[in-house]
C-alpha cells in the first residue's frame, strides 16, 4: 500500500478499484495545486490553482461515485494545465 493510499484509507476504509484511483489521484491534484499556487505569478493562474485545489478538496473524502470522482480529477488536471498557460501567456512567453 502507498502512502497516498494510507490516507485515503484512513478516511475510507473500504475505498478499493476504480474509486480508489480517482481519489488516490485527486489527492495527488490537490497537492500539486497548492504547490503551483506558490509558483505562478499572474490572478489569473492563480485563480485556476486555487479552484483546483478547493475541488480536488471538496471531492476527496466525499461521497461520490466513480464517474463522478473521474470527472472531477479531469477537471483539476485541466484546471492545473490552464493555470501553466495562463501563466505562460500573461508573461509573455514564447509560443
Amino acid at each position: 500500500m502507498s502512502d497516498l493510499t494510507f490516507h485515503i484509507r484512513s478516511h475510507l476504509p473500504d475505498c478499493d478499484g476504480e474509486e480508489l484511483e480517482h481519489r488516490t489521484a485527486l489527492l495527488k491534484a490537490r497537492d500539486y495545486a497548492a504547490w503551483l499556487r506558490t509558483r505562478v505569478a499572474t490572478q489569473t493562474a492563480l485563480g485556476h490553482a486555487a479552484d483546483a485545489h478547493e475541488v480536488a478538496s471538496a471531492y476527496l473524502y466525499a461521497e461520490a461515485t466513480p464517474a463522478l470522482l473521474k470527472a472531477a480529477v479531469g477537471y483539476c488536471r485541466n484546471l492545473v494545465h490552464a493555470a501553466f498557460l495562463a501563466d505562460h501567456l500573461m508573461e509573455g512567453g514564447e509560443a
